[in-house]
């Protein structure tokens, strides 16, 4: 019989519209060969809009999730649990699931993710105290990068072989045929630089508008933003502003087939985070074949090589992204080899097989100890 294995992460039903790099992931692993090897009871913990619900709906939810969790510990007696689990209140409540199902003998295998955690544990008290009741008694916590396997060691006081690295998996096959059927000539056409995810400051969404008016390449590049937030009024008057409205579009949210065709259109592409842990879309831009310039935050820099398979600049730095956006331009030849050398590196990676391959093995030696 297959070990039974209770998953809590974001498991939307189909017409949800809820977007963000916990769907991604946790769609890619249903759809993968993860099932096959373990029963899964999956609770899902996405939110129910955006913005969020008052603090006191959002309690009301949280009470009936973690009693549904409790009911599957206690009662259904499973194998092994795996917590996706981000940052903030998240954390606590994705923290006392972990801790309880320790306490009932169950492993506890934690996934985060997101990069608020990393940039705010030594200055909030609150960070701290959230991280240790998550991750200090977990059987394991799934590390993304060295980025987070150092967190893991270093302020968490874990031991390294309780802290494997297992690679995000968002490098579907659609998206890695895209990149293996790129046609990287140009023909003359005006490139079109992409941007996916949340519309917010922390995205450095107004970042990258800034650089754009600035390098003043708005004849030479197209700007295509998908997604939406809470700076999308003032990324849209910005634009309206300074009369960029023939260079820059706004898509809304994209996905499925419409996303995938948005990266098969695309030339390159741009996410100049603030904070990051290693974002889904940096991998499926890469998977696509595109040329990336990200920000030198999180797990990225175990990922990007400078001018190999990406460009990294310093976040909040509009003047740097600038520069980059003016060197992709200039010289296509360079941003192909980097869009080659991303989707290769990508497919070795992060794709689904290869990354969902070894968290089978984790949760397996995590089952037989």
């Amino acid at each position: 019989m297959k070990a039974k294995l209770v998953v809590v992460g974001a498991f939307p039903k189909d017409k949800a519209k809820v977007f963000g790099g916990f769907v991604t992931v946790c769609n890619a692993l249903i759809k993968s060969s993860f099932p096959e090897k373990f029963d899964l009871v999956l609770i899902d913990t996405t939110q129910v809009s955006n913005p969020p619900p008052s603090i006191f709906i959002r309690s009301l939810i949280a009470i009936r999730r973690f009693s549904k969790f409790l009911v599957q510990v206690c009662f259904k007696k499973p194998d092994a649990v795996l917590i996706f689990t981000s940052s903030r209140l998240g954390l606590l409540e994705k923290g006392l699931m972990g801790r309880y199902a320790e306490w009932m003998g169950v492993p506890a295998l934690m996934a985060p993710g997101g990069g608020h955690l990393l940039k705010t544990y030594e200055h909030s008290f609150f960070m701290r105290a959230f991280s240790s009741l998550a991750f200090s008694k977990a059987s394991k916590i799934l590390c993304q990068g060295r980025q987070w396997q150092n967190f893991a060691v270093e302020k968490m006081g874990r031991r390294i072989e309780d802290a494997p690295i297992v690679e995000n998996w968002s490098a579907t096959e659609e998206l890695l045929k895209i990149g293996e059927s790129r046609a990287y000539d140009s023909s003359g056409e005006k490139p079109k630089l992409l941007f996916v995810g949340w519309l917010d400051r922390e995205k450095g969404v107004m970042d990258l508008l800034r650089a754009f008016l600035d390098s003043g390449i708005e004849n030479q590049l197209d700007l295509e933003l998908v997604g939406e937030g809470n700076v999308s009024r003032q990324a849209r008057d910005f634009v309206n502003r300074n009369k960029l409205t023939e260079a820059v579009t706004f898509r809304g949210w994209l996905h499925g087939p419409e996303l995938q065709e948005a990266y098969r259109q695309a030339d390159l592409f741009a996410l100049p985070s603030w904070m990051e842990g290693l974002p889904n879309a940096m991998i499926e831009a890469m998977a696509s074949g595109l040329c990336v310039l990200v920000t030198s935050v999180g797990n990225i820099p175990s990922v990007i090589e400078e001018g190999v398979n990406g460009i990294m600049v310093e976040p909040n730095q509009s003047d740097e992204i600038c520069s980059a956006l003016k060197q992709m331009v200039s010289d296509p030849a360079k941003r192909a080899k980097m869009g080659k050398n991303a989707h290769v590196f990508a497919k070795e990676n992060f794709s689904v097989e290869v990354a969902v391959g070894k968290l089978t093995e984790v949760v397996s030696q995590t089952l037989r100890r």
